[in-house]
C-alpha cells in the first residue's frame, strides 16, 4: 500500500513538472490545459477548457463522502453567498474524486439533497487518470481506507485564464477573507 502511495506521488509530481514546462514561457499552469475525458452531472461530455474565460472555485468531492465533503460542501455554499454579497460573477466545478462510483444521476441527487438549483454549479466526473491529474494540479491527496476514498480538504479560486489566485487547507475558512478586502462603493 505504502508503494502504491509513493508512486502515485511521483507520477503526481512528474505530471506537475511537465504541466509548468508545457506552458508558455513565465506562465502559471493552468487547470483548464489538463486532458479529460469528464461527464457532467447531466451526462454530457466536458472539457475543463469549457470555463475558460470564467472565475471558478474548485473543489474535489464524491457524492458518498461523509466527513470531508460535507465539510466542503459547507464552505462552498458560504464561498457563494459571500460571493453574492459582493457581486462576483462566479462558477463553481466540483470534480469527483471516485470517479469509479460517481455517476451523472448521483451527483443530481446530491444537487436535489442540498436543494442547489443554481446554474453557476457543475458537477464532473472524470477517468480515473484525468481525476489524478486534477488531483495533483489542485494539490490534493487521496487515498484509500477501508474501502472508502479518503482526501485532502482543499478549495482553490482560479482566475479566467485557470490559475490559482487563491487556495484553503483550512476548515474554519474565513469566507470574507477568501476573497481579500471588498472593493470600496
Amino acid at each position: 500500500m505504502a508503494c502504491r502511495s509513493l508512486i502515485r506521488c511521483v507520477v503526481q509530481a512528474l505530471w506537475l513538472v511537465a504541466l509548468w514546462a508545457a506552458g508558455p514561457a513565465g506562465a502559471a499552469p493552468s487547470l483548464w490545459r489538463l486532458p479529460g475525458p469528464f461527464v457532467d452531472e447531466y451526462g454530457q461530455a466536458v472539457q475543463l477548457s469549457q470555463w475558460s474565460g470564467e472565475s471558478t472555485i474548485v473543489a474535489m468531492e464524491y457524492a458518498q463522502c461523509r466527513f470531508i465533503c460535507s465539510t466542503a460542501w459547507r464552505k462552498l455554499v458560504e464561498l457563494q453567498a459571500e460571493a453574492d454579497k459582493r457581486g462576483l460573477p462566479l462558477k463553481f466545478l466540483v470534480v469527483s474524486i471516485d470517479p469509479a462510483n460517481d455517476t451523472p444521476a448521483g451527483w443530481r441527487d446530491y444537487r436535489k439533497m442540498r436543494n442547489l438549483a443554481r446554474d453557476n454549479w457543475r458537477f464532473v466526473t472524470g477517468d480515473r487518470a484525468s481525476t489524478d491529474r486534477v488531483a495533483a494540479w489542485l494539490g490534493i491527496k487521496w487515498w484509500w481506507y477501508d474501502g472508502h476514498v479518503m482526501h485532502d480538504f482543499r478549495i482553490v479560486r482560479l482566475n479566467a485564464q485557470g490559475e490559482i489566485v487563491q487556495a484553503t487547507n483550512a476548515y474554519d475558512l474565513n469566507p470574507a477573507l477568501f476573497f481579500g478586502p471588498p472593493s470600496p462603493l
